[in-house]
């Protein structure tokens, strides 16, 4: 979906502009819902971008630029969530007196918690991949100081100034510049990841026209782990009832088929002997 085709209305997004403002407060809140779902679209796409970049983190395109970028594009999605949950309190506020656009309202405050949530996510694998790589190059660092304390022989003493050849005294300060950064980045997303529970709770303190609460981005996922939860065990019980249900159906059938045979055999051995009454007491005898 491109940005054209959200200005259009297209591609999920409940648009605004296809709606007619009655009245300057409609007017408002129809505009403001659209440019929420504009920025709830860009959150997306930034989402998008930044775990493109938290993949290039620890390999040989880990590189300034990306490391930049990725914490630009962090920062930018921070401010469209801020405003967008400013947005949307002001949107609840509008249409506590615009009953018509009730649906249109829960509608775009649950696209723009799925998207609180994806960015949630996005966070914690980022916070994630670097930490990885700082604990990786700790280890070199500290490694090649080891390598240091212990070169006594001659043979240590040549590994040594052959690895230094290759991580030179600036590499290694370089490096330990960079865990330093990377260090400083792991806060801001921790920061950035507490401000977004902050939201979250804010955001449950929003109601509906009748004074209902909002959902949670919390309570979204909690929700959605739980109907997949109960939704696995219904699909046990579904085939543990069926091979039941096929176990009693194959007795049923069983028990049928005696009755039946029963029945046909008294009922030939009524006629025979209504037709052959002779027969039937040679048999009998």
């Amino acid at each position: 979906m491109s940005f054209a085709d959200l200005e259009r209305g297209q591609g999920g997004f409940q648009s605004s502009s296809n709606l007619i403002p009655t009245s300057p407060s409609d007017a408002e809140f129809l505009g403001l819902q659209k440019s929420l779902s504009v920025q709830i679209f860009k959150i997306n796409a930034n989402v998008q971008g930044i775990l493109k970049l938290v993949d290039q983190l620890g390999t040989a395109r880990d590189t300034g630029t990306v490391r930049k970028g990725l914490h630009e594009l962090t920062e930018t999605t921070r401010d469209l969530v801020k405003r967008g949950t400013d947005d949307l309190k002001t949107l609840s506020t509008l249409q506590r007196n615009l009953p018509q656009h009730k649906a249109l309202l829960q509608k775009t405050s649950h696209d723009f918690q799925v998207s609180l949530v994806a960015f949630q996510q996005a966070q914690k694998v980022s916070a994630e991949r670097q930490r990885t790589v700082v604990e990786g190059v700790k280890q070199a660092v500290e490694d090649n100081a080891d390598s240091g304390a212990v070169a006594s022989s001659p043979q240590s003493q040549r590994q040594l100034q052959a690895f230094q050849s290759q991580i030179s005294p600036a590499e290694l300060a370089h490096q330990e510049s960079l865990i330093q950064e990377r260090e400083n980045e792991i806060r801001e997303i921790e920061t950035g990841i507490h401000e977004l529970n902050e939201i979250f709770r804010d955001l449950g303190t929003l109601v509906t026209e009748q004074g209902a609460m909002l959902d949670t981005i919390e309570d979204n996922v909690n929700t959605v782990a739980l109907d997949t939860s109960d939704a696995a065990d219904q699909l046990n019980q579904a085939s543990e009832y069926q091979r039941r249900a096929g176990r009693r159906a194959a007795c049923l059938m069983l028990v049928i088929v005696i009755v039946i045979c029963v029945v046909l055999i008294a009922v030939r051995i009524t006629i025979l002997s209504l037709e052959f009454p002779w027969f039937i007491t040679r048999v009998l005898s």
